[in-house]
């Protein structure tokens, strides 16, 4: 290639870059409510692409196989979740405040309908070793953030001295998907969802008392 071509592909590559990152960004919105939806056996990557505009041999420039995408999409929703419970928690002292702030985020991290995607990656999980690996990986992130919240409020005085933090912090998170991941599969509308997760509030409320 001469040099003037070679300058040409310079001054063309950030732009395709962006083009790329902007593909690979609508492959991954569109993968993800799909998977929730159909889960990944029911869908192919011909019919992913076609949802964003793509042929379905064009995926492939983006992503090599549909593992890959699920994997893709599993982690991005993990690493969207657990920065929000970090910006959520951290300010905070009260495990109490934290769950309240957690319930607060359902609207945002399980919008459209993407509870079920949660469960579609721990079904996958059990024959796909990369997906578990990204499960495992996120709840420890996780349980980093509740056990850093749990002992601020042991020094604040809100729970007793000799609470064991890292069983508490794994405990509040496990409350907190436990309750909504069940009802997430008795209550798989976003309507019926938002209900569920009012009366999980009123659940923890009561305990509180």
């Amino acid at each position: 290639m001469s040099q003037t071509g070679s300058a040409v592909m310079l001054r063309q590559s950030p732009s395709r870059r962006r083009s790329a990152e902007n593909t690979r960004s609508l492959l991954l919105r569109a993968a993800a409510q799909l998977f929730a939806r159909k889960g990944v056996a029911g869908i192919t990557l011909t019919e992913i692409a076609g949802e964003v505009g793509l042929s379905g041999p064009a995926i492939y420039n983006h992503f090599p196989s549909k593992d890959a995408l699920f994997i893709a999409v599993v982690q991005q929703m993990y690493d969207e979740e657990t920065d929000a419970f970090e910006r959520a928690l951290a300010p905070l002292d009260s495990v109490s405040e934290g769950l309240a702030a957690l319930l607060d985020l359902v609207p945002t991290l399980y919008r459209d309908g993407l509870q079920l995607l949660g469960l579609t990656a721990q079904l996958e999980a059990a024959r796909n070793p990369e997906v578990y690996q990204v499960l495992i990986e996120a709840s420890r992130r996780r349980d980093r953030v509740a056990i850093a919240l749990v002992e601020r409020a042991i020094a604040r005085g809100e729970l007793r001295a000799d609470v064991d933090a890292a069983e508490v912090g794994s405990m509040l998170l496990s409350l907190f998907y436990g309750g909504l991941g069940y009802r997430s599969l008795m209550a798989p509308t976003p309507a019926q969802f938002r209900h569920s997760v009012q009366a999980l509030r009123c659940l923890l409320t009561v305990m509180a008392e």
